[in-house]
């Protein structure tokens, strides 16, 4: 129940995050279409972005919850409060000067070295460079600020570091819609105003993070330098190099496929993919990222006693939750994907001709919703236990299956950027399934969770036959009412589908979900 709770605190502000996040998409995409200004910006963005996940949100915040908790568990508060300055000072001291580099780099290297189409005369990569000096900084204070929710979350609180996305969202947009009041009218202008507001949005973030902590009095001063053999934070730092291979692979596919897209389709592409991750992480983020942050600390815990029966218990309550929530909502966005984009993107500098491509894409990478949602929870149970080195071969064999993968159904198909995402969601079902089977030696499994996906499997079945009868206007229809009439509804109505199969098949999901609001009700 307390799992329950965390994670419906952190889908509560998530929610709010996400949807000031379509907004600022919405913004973007009617700003600057599918143009490869847009695309040049949302390259620049993904390699920053790309450190945060690893570093941050990834690899770094999953080798520190386990040692945080151990030494919480222990009462060593002074030595937790040291364990989180030394990781905070290793983390400044590591980026600090990399991103400093890469952005003196980036305002002195040539563009005309660097291959990249050209626009009206203008290297593409003369506009990469200048977002590059900019948003390189960024990734400093968001990778503390993940570090620091980490802690926040072992601590138990989890709304408030769920909230941190909230600041960013609102400078983003901010910067959207001031741009053209304050005279910044072309389009490679506004991709250079918007990086900088999202610098300042990034270190606002960190303060959200920090004060908490240090008012709590569990924040010190960062230990800057690098963690000294044998601490604490070196053991952090050594368990951290297998995970960053181990969680890396849905962000470094997203990576490729950008990078694909922006040579081999082409430079306004990258907006398709970037939109179809959008769409993807709203659910995600909902669902499974919900479930796999508030039980890692739980994983942690229950992986250092002796009898690991309470701890396949609680991995496989939450795959079981991660598959109720995520099937449907894959499915949803699949069914109702053309009123989706419409509703959201469509208008502005996007147009008809951008409203398939983006669906398409979305359709292909959406269906991998569950194995990701699966594959990342696989991987911190694995952390939990100790063991990082077998999500990181695993990894590193996916990510060059993923290349080769994309390759091969751009030569054999007219998808395009739907080919992309295609083998990105093959390779985390691949990822999932191969982790799940894996994980039997070090916790046996238990009968029921294969009934749970047909459970689900039924249920998301009914509600996607309901779903197209459920559409209510043209597509010609004025915005609001597709948003209500063709979106809305449908949503609300497939959750009562969704909900009412589930109940005549007698779910133990949904059983438990009543247990609790029955104990809550009562005085």
């Amino acid at each position: 129940m307390s799992l329950l709770r965390a994670a419906t605190s952190i889908s509560a502000f998530t929610l709010l995050s996400r949807i000031l996040g379509l907004y600022r998409d919405r913004l973007m995409a009617q700003t600057l279409g599918a143009s490869w200004v847009h695309g040049t910006f949302l390259l620049a963005w993904v390699f920053p972005n790309l450190l945060r996940r690893l570093l941050g949100e990834g690899a770094l915040s999953a080798a520190l919850v386990p040692a945080y908790a151990q030494a919480l568990r222990r009462g060593e508060r002074d030595g937790a409060r040291q364990l989180l300055a030394a990781v905070g000072g290793t983390v400044l001291t590591i980026l600090t000067p990399v991103c400093g580099v890469v952005a003196v780099a980036s305002l002195l290297l040539p563009a005309e070295w660097l291959p990249a189409p050209t626009h009206g005369g203008v290297p593409a990569m003369r506009l990469l460079l200048a977002l590059n000096a900019v948003l390189f900084a960024y990734a400093v204070p968001v990778c503390l600020t993940a570090v620091y929710s980490g802690a926040l979350n072992t601590l138990g609180h989890f709304a408030l570091p769920a909230a941190v996305p909230i600041v960013l969202n609102l400078f983003w947009i901010a910067a959207l819609l001031l741009a053209k009041p304050l005279g910044v009218t072309v389009d490679v202008e506004i991709a250079n105003f918007a990086a900088w507001w999202l610098l300042v949005g990034g270190c606002l973030q960190l303060l959200v993070v920090v004060v908490p902590l240090h008012l709590r009095g569990e924040l010190l001063r960062p230990r800057f330098g690098l963690p000294e053999r044998g601490t604490a934070a070196f053991a952090v730092f050594v368990a951290m190099g297998p995970m960053v291979l181990g969680m890396s692979l849905n962000q470094i596919s997203s990576l490729l496929d950008q990078l694909m897209a922006y040579y081999l389709v082409a430079p306004g592409a990258v907006t398709y993919i970037y939109l179809a991750n959008r769409l993807l992480l709203f659910p995600h983020a909902l669902t499974a990222m919900s479930v796999a942050v508030a039980v890692f600390p739980k994983l942690a815990h229950e992986a250092n006693e002796p009898d690991r029966a309470q701890l396949r218990q609680t991995l496989d309550l939450a795959a079981a939750a991660t598959i109720l929530v995520t099937l449907p909502a894959a499915t949803g966005l699949i069914v109702l994907g053309e009123d989706v984009v419409r509703v959201l993107f469509h208008g502005g500098e996007f147009g008809d001709g951008d409203v398939w491509p983006t669906v398409l894409t979305s359709s292909c990478l959406v269906a991998g919703l569950p194995s990701i949602g699966l594959a990342q929870l696989y991987a911190r149970a694995f952390y939990a236990v100790g063991d990082a080195a077998t999500p990181a071969r695993l990894a590193v064999w996916l990510v060059v299956g993923n290349a080769a993968l994309n390759a091969v159904l751009l030569s054999i198909t007219n998808l395009g950027t739907a080919a992309l995402t295609l083998s990105s969601s093959v390779s985390a079902t691949v990822n999932a399934a191969v982790l799940a089977r894996r994980f039997h030696r070090h916790a046996p499994p238990r009968p029921g969770l294969r009934h749970a996906w047909l459970r689900s499997s039924a249920a998301t079945a009914a509600m996607a036959l309901a779903l197209p009868w459920l559409r209510l206007f043209p597509a010609t229809a004025p915005l609001w009412q597709r948003g209500l009439g063709n979106v809305a509804l449908p949503i609300v109505a497939g959750v009562v589908v969704y909900l009412g199969g589930h109940w005549l098949l007698r779910s133990p999901e949904l059983l438990a979900l009543r247990a609790r609001r029955q104990r809550r009700a009562k005085p």
